[in-house]
């Protein structure tokens, strides 16, 4: 029997299926005929929609923009260039895409209206200012990126270790080793990394040696121990060589040398020593010179060492000051 239970077939609630009509003739015999009923859906299109692509976004499914379920004999109108149903930004123009389903029980359409914007994804980049370095050192970076809004910084093995600058600057690396640098740039549309290594190669090892104390007028060798490079003595004052490992000073005085060696990297290291000179103050003045320009004896000066105050006075015989002076 029909759901509907009026004798007329209503497919929104008389299922599909076989049914049988019987009539009782003359006779009294029954006569019966089956009716095979096919009941078809609606055709769906799903309902209007619309989508924002990038020019740089892959191809879409536009089936999926509009819901329900599509028939796949369907017709796109117009026609994408791509291939039916995908929407490929690089080669279909942007506009309204209507889409129909036709079955025998009609014809139902919806639109997609597809925008497509030109989207530019960032390029990262970025200079060193030194990629080779010392321990210590500090570095610079310049962003050569295109394209991008917002930059982070990864600077392993540096300090500080990570920033949001656009050309961070004063990064410093205190530890020898190999490091890895990423820069991420990124705006509206995606990201891009790009990445480079520093080299930080280690402090070279300097010793001066201890302090030396020695009498004046007396010799001592200097020596430097250490990293093997290029060594360099400073002041050269009362030195015999001043790029020498061990180099021989007679100081007059007490005096603290500085020592300074650069390895084979370019990376120094400097060391001091100082030499003690030890001296009696022993003040001589001659009792007589003669200033007659002969080259003899013209010049008298009071003789010694140490000294820090002078107060010098010359007599003639009879006990007349003739010269004085503080120098």
């Amino acid at each position: 029997a029909m759901a509907s239970g009026t004798g007329i077939f209503n497919p929104a609630v008389d299922p599909a299926g076989t049914y049988t009509y019987t009539i009782i003739d003359c006779a009294g015999s029954s006569l019966t005929a089956d009716v095979v009923v096919t009941v078809n859906p609606t055709p769906n299109a799903g309902t209007n929609g619309a989508i924002s692509l990038c020019n740089t976004d892959p191809a879409t499914n536009l089936f999926n923009q509009l819901g329900g379920s599509p028939d796949l004999g369907g017709t796109w109108s117009p026609i994408l260039t791509s291939g039916t149903g995908m929407f490929d930004p690089t080669v279909d123009p942007a506009g309204t895409y209507t889409y129909s389903v036709t079955n025998s029980c009609g014809t139902v359409s919806s639109n997609v209206v597809v925008t497509v914007t030109s989207c530019t994804l960032p390029t990262a980049g970025y200079i060193v200012s030194d990629s080779i370095i010392c321990e210590g050192d500090c570095i610079n970076f310049t962003n050569t990126s295109s394209g991008a809004t917002s930059w982070l910084w990864t600077f392993n093995g540096g300090s500080p270790s990570t920033s949001t600058n656009q050309n961070p600057s004063n990064i410093c690396f205190n530890t020898a080793g190999n490091f890895i640098i990423e820069q991420i740039a990124t705006n509206s549309n995606g990201s891009d990394t790009s990445t480079s290594t520093v080299v930080v190669n280690a402090t070279p090892i300097i010793n001066a040696g201890p302090d030396v104390t020695i009498e004046l007028g007396q010799s001592t060798t200097l020596s430097a121990t250490g990293t093997n490079g290029v060594y360099t003595w400073s002041p050269f004052t009362w030195l015999d060589c001043a790029i020498c490992v061990s180099p021989i000073s007679t100081p007059d005085e007490t005096i603290t040398y500085t020592v300074i060696v650069v390895d084979s990297n370019g990376c120094s290291a400097s060391d001091q020593v100082s030499v003690i000179v030890e001296f009696d103050n022993v003040i001589f003045v001659p009792n007589i010179f003669s200033p007659n320009g002969d080259g003899f004896n013209d010049i008298l000066y009071v003789r010694g060492q140490g000294v820090a105050l002078l107060n010098f006075f010359i007599y003639d015989r009879l006990g007349e000051k003739v010269f004085e002076t503080t120098t």
